[in-house]
C-alpha cells in the first residue's frame, strides 16, 4: 500500500501593463486549481518577488507583448528560472492582434523565448486592447502595427490549454525531465 503523493507546487504568474494578461493568468490558476489532482498546490504569484518560483515543480509564465517583446519583468523572471529551472515550464503570450496576419508572426516571437528557456510549450492568446488606457506613444505604436482594439481573448482556448497542462502534470507522477520530452517551444492546438 503506497502513501499519499508528495505535495507539488505550480506557480502561475504573468506580466501585464493594463491587466488583460493577468486576467488570463488568474483564469489559468483557477482552472488548474480545479483540474489538478489534490497533491498539487497552485499559487497565483506576482512578478515583484521571483522567490515565489523557488522550489516550484512547475511554472506557467506569461507576458503581454509590447513593442514586439515580452515585458521586462516577465523576461527577467524567465532569466531567473533558467538558473533554477522547474521540472515543467509552460509559457504564454498575449496580443497584439493585427489585421495583417504576417505582422502577428513577426511581432509575437516568444517561441524563441520558449526554445531558449527550454520550456515545455508556448501558447499565444489573443489580447485585450482598450485604447482609452494607452499613452500617446502607445496609441502611435498600436496604429503602426494595425492592432485591433477590443477583447480578443478566447476563454475556451485558455481553459482548454489549462486543462491540457493539468493532464500533462497529473497524467504521470514520475515525469521525466523537461529536456527529454519532445521539442521545446512546441505549441499545442486545444
Amino acid at each position: 500500500m503506497s502513501g499519499p503523493s508528495p505535495v507539488k507546487t505550480l506557480v502561475v504568474s504573468a506580466a501585464s501593463r493594463h491587466g488583460g494578461t493577468c486576467e488570463i493568468a488568474d483564469r489559468i490558476a483557477a482552472t488548474l486549481t480545479l483540474a489538478l489532482p489534490e497533491h498539487w498546490h497552485v499559487i497565483r504569484g506576482e512578478l515583484c518577488d521571483f522567490r515565489v518560483f523557488d522550489d516550484a515543480d512547475a511554472v506557467v509564465l506569461g507576458s503581454a507583448i509590447y513593442y514586439g517583446h515580452w515585458m521586462h519583468s516577465a523576461a527577467k523572471a524567465l532569466d531567473y528560472l533558467r538558473d533554477n529551472p522547474p521540472t515543467d515550464l509552460f509559457l504564454f503570450s498575449t496580443g497584439p492582434i493585427s489585421e495583417i496576419e504576417s505582422e502577428n508572426a513577426q511581432v509575437i516571437s516568444a517561441d524563441a523565448l520558449a526554445a531558449l528557456g527550454e520550456a515545455d510549450e508556448h501558447m499565444v492568446f489573443g489580447g485585450k486592447l482598450d485604447t482609452t488606457h494607452l499613452s500617446f506613444i502607445e496609441r502611435i505604436v498600436v496604429k503602426g502595427v494595425h492592432a485591433l482594439p477590443g477583447d480578443h481573448r478566447d476563454w475556451s482556448v485558455v481553459d482548454a490549454w489549462s486543462n491540457h497542462i493539468a493532464a500533462e502534470l497529473g497524467a504521470n507522477p514520475s515525469r521525466v525531465l523537461r529536456g527529454t520530452k519532445g521539442t521545446p517551444g512546441q505549441g499545442i492546438s486545444p
